[in-house]
């Protein structure tokens, strides 16, 4: 392992500088919008007060990483769990309507549980059914979003 001593924080530097770049790119994009104003909102008034603010925080943890005086260890890469949370994205992305929101939620968040050295397999089954639960809670019965609750692979007819 080697360190280093006396360097700034590269890491706090570069996450606020893609923080500071996001911003700018939303909110790019939200000037194409009507703002409104603050009593009659248009649609790119959040969308450019959540850049702003991001804009603010990222500069925050810049100026933070400038200040410090950090020793930096070298660590392996966590490819497991790179892997792991990927598979999950894809597995969303390309099930989410055959298998529909309650089991995918579930396959998905029980992947991303196990990416961590820290929970086992009843607790990343345990965290999956809680996650599965509040979603099919919120986006189907709060919202009523049109995402089937199990798609047509898990309907037996």
């Amino acid at each position: 392992m080697q360190t280093t001593s006396g360097v700034t924080s590269r890491r706090d530097v570069f996450a606020g500088l893609i923080f500071v770049a996001f911003a700018a790119g939303f909110g790019w994009e939200a000037s194409n919008y009507d703002m409104g104003r603050a009593i009659r909102m248009g649609p790119g008034f959040i969308p450019m007060t959540l850049a702003i603010l991001l804009a603010v925080f990222g500069l925050m943890i810049i100026v933070s990483g400038l200040k410090k005086d950090e020793r930096i260890e070298r660590t392996p890469v966590p490819w497991k769990g790179i892997v792991l949370i990927l598979a999950a994205l894809v597995i969303f992305g390309e099930f989410g309507s055959l298998l529909g929101l309650v089991p995918v939620v579930f396959v998905g968040t029980a992947i991303v549980a196990l990416a961590s050295a820290k929970n086992s397999v009843v607790s990343a089954l345990t965290i999956a059914a809680s996650m599965a639960a509040l979603c099919w809670l919120v986006f189907k019965v709060g919202l009523g979003i049109t995402l089937p609750t199990f798609g047509p692979l898990l309907t037996f007819s």
